[in-house]
């Protein structure tokens, strides 16, 4: 059986293009390595063009995967199954609820996350509980792939 990691970091907020860009990039990558992904994005054509992904609640009526139930739900399965997650919270200028969320699900869970933030002047850098949660931290997207792929023996 192939590890699996989940693909975190923020949705909202962010366009269509890059809130599934990178998790294609990270999945094609790690799955070269033997690596499966798990990417919340995934059953969300909805979004695919979006020029600025909205609150869910713009979205509900386009299916389950879209209410705030749904979400919550596949996201917290999704962290449950997985091996290791990779966090993506770059360039953000604001805090992404939901991923430090699913970064507190992991820690709860013993799931080794792998935080790729900028060195300083993120808005979820300096909390002393987020900062706990993130046990390994590295600068670029690069770094944080070989970091998962190195944790999971690939």
């Amino acid at each position: 059986m192939k590890p699996t990691v989940y693909l975190a970091g923020a949705i909202a907020g962010l366009s269509g293009p890059e809130a599934i860009g990178w998790r294609g990039d990270a999945a094609d990558y790690l799955g070269q390595r033997g690596v499966e992904t798990l990417s919340p994005m995934r059953g969300k054509l909805g979004l695919a063009s979006s020029l600025k992904i909205g609150p869910c609640s713009t979205y509900a009526h386009l299916g389950p995967f879209y209410t705030p139930q749904g979400i919550m739900a596949r996201d917290y399965n999704d962290v449950k199954r997985c091996d290791a997650l990779l966090v993506n919270l770059l360039g953000l200028t604001k805090p992404s609820l939901g991923t430090t969320m699913e970064l507190a699900w992991a820690y709860m869970l013993q799931k080794p996350a792998v935080v790729v933030m900028e060195k300083e002047g993120n808005p979820h850098d300096n909390h002393p509980m987020l900062m706990q949660a993130m046990p390994f931290r590295v600068e670029t997207l690069e770094e944080g792939i070989d970091t998962i792929a190195v944790i999971l023996g690939k």
